[in-house]
This record gives structure tokens, C-alpha cells and sequence, in this order.
């Protein structure tokens, strides 16, 4: 089976075109509970939801068949960074808490990460009064620094960034790429599920599916 993550504010439906038999989409917002895979699977993550599938292939042992991370964040070194980080969640999840779902949207499209992707609209006011809970639990500067597993078990990783995404191709040239992980890189920004047809046809040329 492949197994999808979506990232933060989004749906299943961003990774639709990738939808078939053997594809689970999961739904962040419902997930009480990491999903049980087998060795034979393959996660695919986005974001936040890279990180939820690094998770799942750290306490699997890495018991997969692939696991393809696209525009993430392996994991933070030092206390400094995490602290850094925790501040900027703090804000973030004070604004998730203080502000009206279209305050909020207007502030995160804003986002420099985001400055070439198309903006994220309607998300239902259901998912949004979620989303703090989301953001808290799933934070980064939670996150286990995964580095050191990523390039122990490399052959099992694909790496993809977006050619404009100047901080994640950062992170993927400092902390990747010297741990000879496979990188591929795709001519966008950081909703790299936006560009579908590129991104089908990486998986695709990869073997993914």
C-alpha cells in the first residue's frame, strides 16, 4: 500500500490525482492514531505530513519498502533551534486561536514560504477550528531530529524539494544531500502538490507508482 500525508490546512484531496487502489490518502484531522503499515509499504509526506511519516518509518524501524518526503524538515539539532522554532508556534497558534478562519488564511498565504504557490481557500470552518490542536501536536520543534535514521536507512529515501522553495532546498543542500540521500527537485515553490502532473510523473519515473 502507499500511504499519503497531507500537510497543515490542507485535505486528502490535495494528493486526489495520485488516488488508486492501492493509495490510502489520510486525513490528518481525523487521525487519532498513527496507521499500521507493513514492510511493503510506502509513505509519501508533505510538510507537516512528512513528518508524520518519518514518525511512522522511526517506529517501524524503518521496516518500509520507500519513504518519499517532499518539502520537510528532518528533525532540529539544539535547543536553540527549538527554542526559536517554539516561539514562532507560539505566535502561529495564538492567531490559529485569536483569529477568524479568513484573518488567518490571509496571514499564513502571506507566509514568504508560500510567496510562489497559489493561495490555500475554503477550508471548511469545521477543519480550521482543528487546526491549532493539529499545529500544537504535530509541532516541529516537537519532533525527534529523524537525520541520522534518514541516512542510515538513505536507500530507502527520496527527497524531493521545490526549485523556489529557497528554505527547504536550503535545508535539503545542507542537511541531505552530504548524507548522499537521493534529492530530486521540481520547479515550484513550497505546495509542491499544486504542480500534479510534475509530481506524478517524478513518482512515476521513480517507481513510487
Amino acid at each position: 500500500m502507499i500511504h499519503i500525508f497531507h500537510g497543515f490546512l490542507g485535505s486528502p484531496e490535495d494528493f486526489s490525482f495520485l488516488r488508486r487502489e492501492d493509495v490510502v490518502l489520510h486525513d490528518l484531522y481525523e487521525m487519532t492514531t498513527l496507521p499500521q503499515i507493513s514492510h511493503n509499504d510506502i509513505l509519501i509526506g508533505y510538510s507537516m505530513g512528512a513528518r508524520i511519516a518519518m514518525e511512522i518509518a522511526h517506529l517501524n524501524q524503518y521496516q518500509i519498502k520507500k519513504l518519499i518526503i517532499i518539502n520537510s524538515h528532518p528533525g532540529l539539532e539544539t535547543d536553540e533551534e527549538k527554542e526559536k522554532r517554539r516561539s514562532f508556534e507560539l505566535t502561529v497558534l495564538e492567531k490559529l486561536k485569536t483569529m477568524s478562519k479568513e484573518e488567518f488564511l490571509s496571514y499564513w498565504n502571506a507566509l514568504p514560504l508560500f510567496s510562489h504557490d497559489a493561495p490555500l481557500e475554503n477550508i471548511p470552518e469545521e477543519r480550521y477550528r482543528k487546526s491549532a490542536e493539529l499545529f500544537d501536536r504535530f509541532a516541529l520543534s516537537k519532533q525527534n531530529n529523524f537525520l541520522p535514521e534518514i541516512a542510515t536507512y538513505k536507500e530507502k529515501v527520496l527527497w524531493i524539494v521545490g526549485l523556489k522553495d529557497e528554505k527547504y532546498l536550503d535545508i535539503a543542500s545542507e542537511k541531505i544531500l552530504p548524507h548522499d540521500i537521493q534529492v530530486v527537485s521540481l520547479p515550484g515553490g513550497h505546495r509542491l502538490f499544486q504542480l500534479q502532473t510534475e509530481l506524478k510523473e517524478l513518482l512515476q519515473n521513480e517507481g513510487i507508482l
